[in-house]
């Protein structure tokens, strides 16, 4: 893929070098300006490997465009268009670093043979620096994974002799990723970069052996906790085995990171304790900038549950938590508080495609799009308010479903019913049950099935004469005591009372 930039006030000559690049094999991403100054902005913006552009122009023409891109962009290779057939101008050109100079009407062969001479060069270029960077990385996984294992101070001094130790100073946390699999020695060698566009984060990654990776941040102003929750769950999704994490505490300097390590690969041994969880933490780490009780970890487990719940009145509740807390402040990153609210969005969508209209990844897109920070909250507002108009939805759609559990609890009141059996009756989720059964009948699913036990209670006592521990296992209740402390906190007397009329309050039942 070439990315080539085609510069000229006339559309109709943009379209000429337009249909000449569409006859050459290879892939072209063409951008196109109409002057000199919007060309420099596009270059300052998107990554450009081909500078075509005319000479004569307005606001800066095709010359003083060249010097400053050059000035800008080393490699970048330039093709200037003219109808001046004036050597000046090609020589002013080359001296500003112009590789070709050709006039027009431009011939198509010509144009193809200059096209040619330039790929090669940005081929070149490209590879050289595709080299480059491959000795870089050598070299500093080599020194990292050295310095981490040994400590050693020599090896620092080595390593900062032959690459940039800036870079490295400049970590602030680790999160260490296990595998219950040789995963990381067979894992695409794209697994960096897909995590990269997954978590939107810049990090330096380090393979540590076939089970081990580590991942090496910059932010200081981060909840790394809520950032290893989201890498295990891209993890988990797409690629095979199980996967555990470690996070670490904060840290200044390269020089902690042996010790570093250490903490790390103790936090992994709680795997074996607890194999349930699969991230982990150092619990005493307090994060200065922000309190405990507060960490957007802990506001997006609630958000996730009230999600889970169909719990709205919550959900606005804790995303409120996050408003306040990221609204009126400067010291986290745009590209961190786009995270945060990010996730909140792919919780909404991991219950369900809520609309037709709307895609996670264009919501996202949109929301990473935005420019500050009322934009990103109003992004997010709305999809919670489609998710809520979901539900509203769902609830007319879902009234059989109602029905359904109230005749079986109906049908089978005397048995063992819960909240999860009932749902998987009707083939939803319990928390979508719980929802949609409290909005159609106003009381909560337990609430209901202990009332019409007692309903069903009070006709036994008073049309048979069923003893009372009997009426207690007819209804549903294994344990007498509880059912005759319910029957009392619900009719105001004991069973025995009732059934003799001497009760205090039978016809006004209490709240149960």
């Amino acid at each position: 893929m070439y990315r080539v930039l085609v510069v000229d006030d006339e559309k109709i000559e943009r379209e000429g070098i337009k249909f000449l690049l569409s006859r050459e094999e290879g892939k072209f991403e063409i951008s196109e300006a109409s002057n000199g100054r919007q060309a420099l902005e596009i270059l300052r913006n998107e990554e450009i490997d081909l500078l075509l552009t005319d000479i004569k122009m307005p606001h800066m023409d095709g010359l003083e465009l060249a010097k400053k891109a050059k000035e800008e962009k080393e490699e970048l290779q330039i093709v200037i268009f003219s109808g001046y057939n004036d050597f000046s101008f090609a020589q002013e050109a080359i001296r500003y670093g112009v590789k070709e100079y050709v006039l027009k009407p431009v011939d198509p062969d010509i144009f193809s043979e200059t096209l040619e001479k330039v790929r090669s060069e940005i081929d070149k270029n490209k590879n050289r620096k595709i080299k480059d960077q491959k000795e870089q990385d050598f070299l500093q996984q080599y020194f990292l994974q050295n310095y981490i294992y040994t400590g050693k101070k020599e090896i620092l001094e080595k390593a900062g002799e032959m690459i940039n130790l800036d870079t490295w100073n400049q970590w602030h946390c680790a999160i260490l990723v296990e595998s219950s699999q040789n995963f990381f020695d067979t894992a695409d060698e794209n697994l960096a970069e897909d995590m990269r566009k997954e978590l939107r984060r810049i990090f330096f990654y380090l393979n540590l052996n076939a089970r081990q990776s580590l991942f090496l941040f910059n932010d200081v102003y981060c909840d790394y906790l809520l950032v290893a929750n989201q890498l295990y769950t891209v993890m988990k999704r797409q690629y095979p085995g199980s996967f555990h994490l470690a996070v670490s505490r904060k840290f200044e300097g390269c020089e902690a990171l042996p010790e570093i390590m250490t903490e790390l690969e103790q936090q992994m041994e709680e795997r074996f304790y607890h194999p349930e969880n699969h991230v982990f933490s150092n619990e005493e780490e307090e994060y200065s900038h922000v309190d405990k009780a507060a960490q957007d970890s802990q506001l997006m487990q609630r958000i996730s549950e009230d999600i889970s719940r169909k719990d709205i009145q919550q959900l606005k509740v804790h995303f409120q938590c996050l408003t306040d807390k990221y609204k009126s402040s400067t010291q986290f990153s745009a590209m961190y508080i786009k995270f945060v609210f990010s996730n909140v969005i792919q919780a909404l969508f991991e219950e369900t495609q809520f609309s037709e209209e709307r895609r996670l990844d264009k919501e996202i897109d949109r929301l990473y799009n935005c420019s500050d920070i009322s934009q990103i909250l109003q992004v997010t507002e709305e999809n919670i308010r489609e998710y809520e108009n979901f539900l509203e939805r769902s609830m007319s759609e879902s009234r059989n479903e109602v029905a359904a559990v109230k005749n079986y609890i109906y049908q089978h009141y005397g048995e063992d019913l819960s909240l999860e059996m009932l749902a998987e009756k009707v083939y939803l989720s319990s928390g979508y049950l719980s929802f949609i059964f409290k909005k159609e009948t106003g009381m909560n699913l337990n609430r209901f099935i202990r009332v019409f036990r007692m309903e069903k209670a009070k006709e036994l006592l008073c049309s048979t004469n069923m003893k009372v521990a009997q009426v207690s296992e007819k209804v549903g209740f294994s344990n007498v005591s509880y059912f005759c402390r319910s029957f009392r906190e619900y009719y105001g007397s004991s069973p025995e009372s009732y059934r003799k009329g001497t009760g205090d309050d039978e016809e006004n039942p209490k709240e149960i």
